[in-house]
């Protein structure tokens, strides 16, 4: 165990307070208006997320992923369908999001359960993937153990420097997540932060403040 308490942050951001009643009532726009807020400010990619899947006896793991869309309809982001992310939510679709945004001191974490996009547009997306990275998912099974690093450079060399077209590979695809609560996070001084939750009741939003 480390032998001191590592330094405090000062959290300043008092001026962005928020409360039930300056957020939107559609916590989908409100995160809209807070990842373009942190993609004005040039703080690098604000569509890293961290992704939690769980096992259905509920042994967690937890990764960045990239979200690549979202809207009304949910959040989405891409992966091999052979990943152990992808074989805990075959198993148990119940997940959880979070954008961590730390230079404007703000977390929105989303929780909801996922199901697989359709293939017209996981194919648009990949088709819209640099080369390499096109390579890079037809020749990998994410997560499986490597026999040799130097073989699988060698295939994906092969495959990326060629000329013939890359096929989105049927193991590789997209999720959708469909959320059912919202919480959405500022830093203030003196660690009283905002907490405003949304939960989805039938077919509209609750909103309430919790506690710090």
């Amino acid at each position: 165990m480390n032998e001191s308490y590592p330094p405090r942050q000062d959290y300043n951001f008092a001026d962005s307070s928020i409360r039930l009643g300056n957020v939107n009532p559609d916590p989908v726009e409100q995160f809209r208006q807070w990842y373009l807020e942190e993609e004005s400010a040039g703080h690098g990619e604000p569509n890293r997320i961290a992704l939690a899947t769980s096992t259905p006896d509920g042994i967690p793991s937890l990764r960045m992923v990239l979200l690549k869309l979202f809207g009304a309809e949910g959040f989405i982001f891409f992966t091999d369908y052979t990943s152990r992310k992808s074989k805990e939510i075959e198993s148990n679709p119940c997940v959880a999001i979070l954008s961590h945004w730390p230079r404007l001191q703000r977390q929105v974490r989303i929780e909801g359960a996922v199901e697989r996009t359709d293939r017209k547009l996981t194919e648009e997306y990949f088709n819209s993937r640099p080369r390499l990275s096109r390579a890079a998912a037809s020749v990998s099974r994410q997560s499986s153990s490597m026999d040799s690093r130097e073989e699988f450079e060698n295939q994906l060399h092969e495959l990326s420097s060629g000329v013939n077209e890359i096929d989105c590979p049927p193991n590789w695809g997209g999720y959708c997540l469909r959320p059912v609560r919202f919480e959405f996070w500022q830093g203030q001084p003196g660690r009283v932060h905002d907490r405003v939750q949304y939960d989805l009741i039938g077919d509209s939003w609750s909103l309430s403040e919790l506690q710090p």
